[in-house]
């Protein structure tokens, strides 16, 4: 019913750091900048946007997943990894081990070091705030068969998207029970980036569970500690952060969540004039659904 994933939307309070970080540092490219339309607006349900300069960017593979930046007024009460609902991309790397000297001297702040996971050593990552403070995994997936695909450019696509829960049966009950998407079963496993902002032990295991939602993309189903609140977000407004993640589906009359506002078609990126509409799921996280017939 969801996936692959079509684009994420992050609201910055500064569109040209973000365009040079992701330029310069990525080797991302803008493929579209405007001003956000009353449309796009109004399917979001965020009418204090329509206006406001955003821009588009893809990875230097070509890859059809992209970027889009929003710039947005900060929100005083946000702070990354404390609240719910999107909290991290994770991109494809050709060789993680050699990012930490890339992102040196950069926009990208370190929080952890190139390690591999606690499950595999077939997957190794290390973890960055972007410049908006947007929490970036950057991975190299040494084995294809976990179906994940490989990166075709030094830094790809996004591959992942996190999503922080106040509990995995809220997670399991959205996505698995209501959206009806194949679930892996919930395990515990380290988190070196939560661990090291949050002040945890950095061997601290955490509840996690992936939603399959097609094609080499998946939805991380994380359970954050105590002391996590809901995302402020300003009246009228799209969240802070890691806003939005848009999602292909094949029938939007099949989708059993209510709209925030009834779909439309808008133009230009990520839409191609197809219907399109935004859900919100238990952790507070919005979802885009892009129909492509």
């Amino acid at each position: 019913m969801l996936g692959p994933i079509l684009a994420v939307t992050l609201a910055v309070p500064n569109l040209a750091a973000a365009e040079r970080a992701y330029a310069e540092t990525l080797g991302y490219q803008v493929v579209e900048r405007g001003e956000i339309s009353a449309e796009v607006a109004g399917i979001w349900d965020a009418p204090v946007t329509a206006g406001r300069p955003y821009l588009v960017m893809q990875p230097a593979s070509g890859a059809d997943m992209v970027f889009r930046f929003v710039e947005s007024p900060p929100v005083p009460d946000y702070r990354p990894l404390r609240t719910f609902g999107w909290n991290a991309n994770e991109l494809l790397v050709e060789d993680v081990d050699a990012m930490p000297e890339r992102l040196e001297g950069s926009e990208f702040e370190i929080i952890a070091m190139p390690r591999n996971l606690s499950t595999t050593d077939e997957i190794k990552a290390m973890q960055a705030f972007g410049p908006a403070k947007e929490l970036t995994y950057f991975t190299t997936v040494k084995n294809t068969a976990f179906g994940l695909g490989k990166a075709e450019s030094f830094v790809d696509r996004v591959f992942i998207v996190i999503n922080g829960g106040k509990t995995m049966d809220s997670h399991l009950e959205f996505y698995r029970d209501t959206l009806g998407i194949e679930v892996s079963k919930p395990q515990p496993v380290r988190m070196s980036a939560l661990n090291a902002i949050l002040g945890f032990d950095s061997e601290r295991e955490h509840p996690l569970s992936t939603a399959n939602i097609g094609g080499p993309f998946m939805i991380e189903l994380d359970e954050y500690p105590e002391g996590t609140k809901e995302r402020p977000i300003l009246p009228g407004d799209i969240p802070p952060g890691i806003s939005i993640v848009s999602f292909f589906v094949e029938d939007l009359d099949a989708i059993p969540v209510d709209f925030r506002a009834k779909p439309i078609k808008p133009a230009g990126l990520p839409y191609d004039s197809n219907r399109a509409a935004v859900i919100v799921g238990p952790n507070g996280e919005w979802l885009e659904l892009i129909e492509k017939r």
